[in-house]
Parts: structure tokens; sequence; C-alpha cells
């Protein structure tokens, strides 16, 4: 019966986020731990700001791939 109580007075959180396109602009490798590399990709919005995302040397991406983000508000 308590648990029921708990879970009922809960109040559903909405995220509110954008869709923005962004472009990748530089691809770097970098040594993030001891003898494990990977890349950081960096991404440029319209609104020209900066973003960077790390992924594993085993992903393929091209400069000037354009791809659609959510970000928070």
């Amino acid at each position: 019966m308590a648990a029921v109580m708990f879970c009922s007075c809960t109040v559903d959180r909405e995220i509110e986020a954008n869709i923005m396109s962004v472009e990748l602009v530089r691809i770097d490798t970098i040594q993030r731990y001891p003898n494990y590399q990977q890349k950081l990709l960096t991404w440029n919005s319209e609104n020209n700001i900066r973003y960077i995302t790390y992924e594993p040397m085993s992903s393929a991406f091209t400069l000037g791939s354009k791809m659609k983000v959510m970000m928070r508000k």
C-alpha cells in the first residue's frame, strides 16, 4: 500500500529540447586512458556553437557530415 502511495505522488517531468542541425568540422585522435585511443569529433551548429563527442576508433565519419541532434533548452 505504501509503495502505491509513493508511486502515485510522483510528478511527471518534461524535458524541453530543440532539434538542431550540426556539421562535423574536425576529427582528432586522442588518448583518454592508458593504451586506449578514441576519436574526438568537433561539431559546429547553425548558431556557431561547438560541441564535442567521443567515438571509438572503429567508427567512421567524414568531415562535413551533417546530423540532427536534440539539445536541451
